[in-house]
């Protein structure tokens, strides 16, 4: 029986997501290749700058021009917020870019008998994916949007095989009815590691999930639980639009503050370390590697981008103001109290060794408020033993639901990295 325009075009990212190494499980090679992706996707939209609008593309035709669209290793428009007067809408769904997909499932290390709890519904294929793999298993999927779980339905029913139970619920809370999990993707940037989904993992179970740390930093963590504390490692940067309520577009990391005060153009030491042997590609790795260094030592972040589209990230002190910008040949700081600063931190990174993002892992537990006697909020308090990380190079940082413990990890092995 001759396949159609789309299953060919289905086939062929497939062999790019092996051939490229996004993709290489055994189970989930045959998983993409029995769920097409065109079958999830019957418009998406696409924004014009020159009408600063969104124009919708029905793409249920399956014309070759539509299948390139659908097939392109990039994330893609499915939902927008509601219009209202003198508000451009704003995404709030989407399909994420395929082999971005292909390396987080390969993460989890899906089996199959697993339970999968899917924080984030999208178009349902994802939880398809999931569902090959893990059967005789059973996938729960929540979103918080009504909208988006019946275009989920529908995608879904032709692989009623699989077995996906689809609820309309916050994320945020998890899915208790139906735990413990083996499993817990997250879909949606978080600005935290959430209580529940700590409480509903099964004690040699992973959770998954995009952390937006700060302005123009999110990456994909991945870990477990014991005894009420998460313990995962940074695996790869991930953009994914927010975690959110019902009706809001959801909250997101904003650029932050910049540092205050005239700037001084100073000459930065890495300068033309990034102009012509190493690809453009280098420079956002690096800068996005001491931006969280940064961060992580209890500096303000702030983010924005070039005219050359490449990232630039500024740190600053939170309570004096004084800072610097960086960029890939200058640095431009706020007199000799932010040179200072930038200087005393680009040192620092280097006698950490430079650390990668990928070299972090990070510990998470809930805190707890106790209202102190005169009604301000009293010490965080916890339940249970903390990780031992005596010796160990670690920073601290409060999330809006847990205290974050990072750990540098040691020893460190770097393959190919020039």
């Amino acid at each position: 029986m001759a396949r159609s325009l789309g299953d060919r075009a289905n086939q062929q990212m497939v062999d790019r997501l092996v051939g490229l190494g996004a993709l290489w499980s055994p189970a989930l090679i045959a998983a993409f290749r029995r769920t097409p992706r065109h079958r999830f996707l019957d418009r998406v939209y696409q924004y014009d700058q020159r009408s600063e609008s969104w124009r919708a593309v029905d793409t249920r035709r399956r014309r070759s021009d539509q299948l390139r669209l659908v097939y392109a290793d990039r994330a893609l428009i499915t939902h927008l917020s509601p219009a209202a007067p003198r508000r451009v809408p704003v995404p709030i769904s989407s399909s994420s870019q395929p082999s971005l997909m292909a390396q987080m499932l390969e993460d989890l290390r899906l089996r199959p008998g697993q339970r999968v709890l899917e924080i984030g519904a999208g178009t349902g294929y994802n939880a398809a994916l999931i569902a090959h793999v893990v059967a005789p298993g059973q996938v729960w999927s929540v979103d918080v949007d009504r909208e988006v779980l019946i275009d989920a339905a529908a995608h879904l029913r032709p692989f009623a095989r699989r077995p996906i139970t689809l609820r309309h619920a916050d994320g945020r809370a998890g899915f208790a009815e139906a735990a413990p999990f083996d499993r817990i993707v997250v879909t949606a940037a978080t600005s935290d590691i959430e209580p529940a989904w700590i409480e509903q993992l099964t004690p040699d179970g992973l959770l998954l999930a995009p952390l937006a740390v700060a302005p123009g930093l999110s990456y994909v963590v991945c870990g477990g639980a014991a005894d009420g504390i998460f313990s995962g490692q940074l695996m790869r940067a991930a953009y994914f639009m927010p975690l959110r309520t019902e009706g809001e577009p959801g909250e997101v990391v904003g650029e932050g503050a910049p540092p205050r005060g005239p700037l001084q153009t100073l000459r930065a030491p890495w300068a033309r370390w990034f102009e012509r042997r190493f690809p453009r590609q280098a420079w956002r790795d690096f800068i996005q590697a001491f931006a969280l260094f940064s961060w992580l030592s209890g500096l303000a972040l702030s983010y924005r981008t070039t005219e050359e589209g490449q990232p630039s990230f500024g740190t600053s002190d939170a309570r004096k103001g004084h800072g610097c910008w960086f960029g890939p040949c200058t640095w431009q700081a706020t007199g000799e109290a932010g040179r200072e600063l930038a200087t005393t931190t680009w040192r620092a990174f280097l006698d950490a060794g430079g650390p990668r993002p990928t070299e972090f892992r990070l510990h998470a537990f809930p805190i707890t408020q106790l209202s102190a006697p005169d009604g301000g909020e009293g010490k965080v308090r916890r339940s249970g033993p903390l990780p031992s990380l005596d010796g160990r190079t670690t920073f601290r940082r409060c999330g809006p639901r847990c205290q974050q413990i990072w750990e540098l990890i040691e020893p460190r092995e770097r393959i190919g990295e020039l």
